[in-house]
């Protein structure tokens, strides 16, 4: 009889098993469970130092062993925020990239801080993980020196540089800080540093302005807390609040209701005073400006 060939078998073909079952399948069968604890943190450690040629080496490995960890309780459960007084918690989340529930070692702290950082309104930031499930941060933010109104009548805050602080909220930097002052106008942020300093030159003036407004990006008007206005020059705006200090000395001038005190003209002060009537009609009950 002639031999029957027995019928050929297709080889069976296997899927790779993931870096992560690997390393728990390592991690069961293998009697030094502390030595695969060291490879666990030193994958771990040496993906986030960035280190030329061996980040992409011990990448699967990492992720695979953060996800190890996070199995044993190793998740994010709490982000704490400290030192943001004006920066929205919002944007600081977003900048932190990091959520509840994701694993704790899954992420790079280094990272983390440098975007925070970026943001206008932050000087600098540190990223903390506090094993097993909360990551803190820490921000320092940029002090501001005023509330600029724009001419779209948006408001924004200006730094000690003359930067626009973007991000900052500026309600809650103004009730942070009631007396920061409002600058209102188109040129503000170039102009507010040596405006600002002028005012710190006579603060017996300084006390009584409550805002100011950039004209034509040439010069300023204050306006002091009794709704007076006072034009500063265009140049020379040091000697002419020396002439307005002066003129307080003598007559208390800034204490008087007048409308108007302009500068503008070097050898004179000119104060207009309130049209008749206007102040009795402005007391009485019911008035509305």
């Amino acid at each position: 009889m002639p031999r029957v060939k027995p019928k050929s078998r297709k080889p069976v073909v296997q899927d790779r098993p993931s870096a992560r079952t690997l390393l728990l399948r390592r991690l069961r069968k293998s009697r030094k469970p502390i030595i695969f604890g060291i490879a666990i943190v030193s994958a771990l450690v040496i993906v986030p130092l960035g280190l030329r040629g061996v980040d992409a080496l011990f990448r699967p490995v990492h992720n695979a062993a953060a996800a190890v960890l996070a199995d044993g309780g190793f998740r994010v459960r709490h982000i704490e925020i400290s030192g943001a007084s004006t920066t929205p918690r919002a944007a600081i989340e977003r900048a932190l990239g990091v959520a509840k529930g994701m694993p704790i070692l899954g992420f790079s702290p280094a990272q983390a801080s440098a975007r925070i950082a970026a943001l206008g309104a932050v000087r600098s930031a540190t990223v903390e993980r506090l094993l097993p499930d909360t990551v803190r941060v820490a921000v320092v933010e940029r002090r501001p020196i005023a509330i600029w109104q724009q001419p779209d009548n948006r408001f924004a805050l200006i730094g000690p540089d003359g930067t626009v602080l973007l991000g900052h909220d500026a309600a809650a930097a103004r009730a942070h800080d009631p007396d920061l002052p409002l600058l209102v106008g188109a040129g503000v942020p170039q102009h507010a540093k040596a405006l600002l300093a002028l005012l710190k030159q006579y603060p017996s003036i300084a006390k009584h302005v409550v805002a100011a407004e950039r004209i034509d990006n040439l010069r300023w008007n204050l306006l002091l807390r009794d709704h007076t206005t006072v034009k500063l020059p265009d140049q020379h705006e040091a000697t002419a609040m020396a002439r307005l200090m002066q003129a307080d000395d003598r007559i208390n001038l800034l204490e008087r209701p007048v409308l108007t005190i302009d500068l503008r003209l070097a050898d004179r002060l000119v104060v207009r005073p309130y049209p008749k009537g206007f102040l009795s009609e402005a007391a009485a009950p019911g008035h509305q400006s």
